[in-house]
């Protein structure tokens, strides 16, 4: 193991353990684990159904809308996002992210330059739709007392959301402006702008798809973090998107313990004031999540899921 895989690997140990001594230190796992004995198992099973489905139809989007990838490889698709999203939440500052080109590359061909470019899009994606149902949320719950804040906050919400539509009208001028020019920087610029969908119909399957993807997920967290924190579903739901936010942006700490957390605190502050007993839901929401999402990887790992499908066919 390299000098750099190892520190890695020891500074994800040391963030587990200091949080694992954290919560025993202030709350004690026993007591923040206490809700989940109330929980009804319905409300449970719907949180990883809605998790799992958010990551089916990622798998759909990456299989529709990458054209190298043949038919019959759906699997292999939703393989690499359970891979992907176990990497993101292990290793810190979205490092987890280079597994994505790097497995479109090894299982399908699709070079690195286009991979990323496609990753990007797909984050984008993500960002505009967190952006969206957070403005709306925040509409529809509350007003920012700050008028300043307010109108920051809605300035940095509308230039996120309208991110994927600015870039698909700047596509084509791009890819004009670089057709014709020599040089490797120039043909890894037009592989990565190949990742983002050149025509409207494109952009709108995406879009589609990326929204019934965090409808499926947020739906179910928000209701859960509801019920953990006993506050309007809605006010669940808007505090699930500060939780993503955190793993979305750069910022986020080896899997994602205490910047999770913040996430949701921070977002939900102006609607409810911070509590211990707020911050003890942000906790075992986010232990649902991470445990769900690694148990898939893990078990996406060790069955080879999609590895003995049928022999795929190009497309045509």
């Amino acid at each position: 193991m390299s000098p750099g895989r190892t520190l890695a690997t020891l500074l994800n140990l040391a963030v587990v353990a200091f949080f694992a001594w954290a919560v025993q230190h202030y709350w004690g796992w026993a007591r923040l684990l206490a809700p989940w004995q109330q929980m009804p198992l319905a409300t449970l099973l719907l949180a990883l159904c809605g998790m799992l489905g958010s990551y089916a139809i990622r798998a759909l989007r990456i299989y529709i809308a990458e054209a190298e990838i043949p038919r019959g490889a759906y699997w292999q698709c939703l393989r690499l996002i359970l891979l992907n999203n176990s990497l993101n939440l292990l290793l810190p500052a979205r490092s987890g992210e280079a597994s994505f080109p790097i497995l479109l590359k090894r299982w399908f061909g699709i070079d690195l330059a286009r991979g990323t470019g496609t990753l990007l899009w797909l984050r984008l994606l993500d960002l505009h739709v967190l952006a969206s149902v957070g403005a709306a949320c925040a509409a529809a719950g509350w007003q920012l007392q700050a008028h300043g804040v307010s109108r920051l906050i809605w300035l940095v919400a509308a230039l996120a959301a309208a991110a994927p539509l600015l870039l698909f009208a700047l596509h084509g001028r791009l890819s004009r402006a670089l057709a014709g020019r020599g040089g490797k920087l120039v043909t890894l610029a037009q592989r990565g702008l190949s990742g983002i969908p050149a025509h409207a119909g494109g952009v709108l399957r995406d879009l589609l798809l990326t929204w019934s993807s965090w409808a499926v997920k947020l739906s179910a967290l928000g209701w859960v973090l509801s019920q953990l924190a006993q506050l309007p579903p809605l006010v669940g739901v808007l505090g699930a998107i500060g939780g993503d936010l955190s793993t979305v942006l750069p910022v986020h700490a080896p899997g994602g313990f205490g910047t999770y957390e913040a996430g949701v605190i921070a977002v939900l502050a102006p609607a409810t004031a911070p509590s211990g007993a707020l911050l003890a839901a942000a906790v075992n929401l986010h232990l649902l999540l991470l445990t769900t999402a690694l148990l898939a990887g893990a078990a996406a790992w060790l069955t080879g899921l999609g590895r003995r499908s049928p022999t795929p066919q190009p497309r045509c």
